[in-house]
């Protein structure tokens, strides 16, 4: 893969005051300027007829253009090591399929959901499959409503509506790399030497 031709775009979704959201913002826009990533932060208010973790959908559907990749990441995710490229790193874990998310981890020694993607971290190429499948993915809390609501909201309907119509389309990595709470929370607590 061209690290020159190929253009990622970097996006997240943050509304509202949240104590990390200035931490995230500027530990990812750090490490986008390094690798020549564009970064998106979308503040738009969400529908207030579901739970504000929906929000993400519509956002991801708006921001797929205009690159090659499209890398979601939840407010309180961050890039823990600015050496690591998303093109030596992710691209080649998607195994030929259209979109990467990490299997749902509640911490190391916890697994909510063995095998089911969690949504914070998403990565995907910019074609017409994906676009359905979100588009797909945005209208699910209208085929099953208890999705507006019940946690966790939007992955319940990724798990339940999306994966059986998209088998093929994700690719769910084993390993928390992509999904670590722990990493986020040892950042945090300054346990780690962490240097932003």
């Amino acid at each position: 893969m061209n690290k020159a031709t190929t253009k990622i775009k970097v996006l997240q979704y943050m509304y509202g005051n949240q104590e990390y959201f200035s931490i995230s913002e500027k530990v990812n826009r750090l490490y986008c300027q390094r690798h020549r990533y564009d970064h998106v932060i979308v503040r738009t208010p969400p529908r207030t007829d579901r739970h504000i973790c929906w929000q993400k959908v519509p956002v991801i559907l708006r921001e797929l253009n205009d690159c090659d990749y499209l890398l979601f990441l939840d407010a309180d995710a961050i890039f823990y090591s600015h050496e690591l490229a998303v093109e030596q790193e992710l691209i080649p874990l998607m195994n030929g399929k259209a979109v990467l998310m990490a299997q749902d981890v509640g911490c190391e020694s916890l697994r909510w959901t063995p095998g089911c993607p969690n949504s914070g971290v998403i990565l995907m190429k910019n074609e017409a499959s994906v676009r359905e499948l979100f588009e797909y993915w945005n209208s699910a809390s209208e085929i099953d409503e208890s999705t507006r609501w019940d946690w966790p909201p939007e992955q319940k309907a990724l798990w339940d509506i999306v994966l059986p119509k998209f088998p093929d389309t994700i690719q769910v990595h084993p390993e928390p790399t992509m999904n670590s709470r722990s990493r986020w929370q040892q950042v945090i607590n300054g346990s780690r030497d962490e240097q932003f």
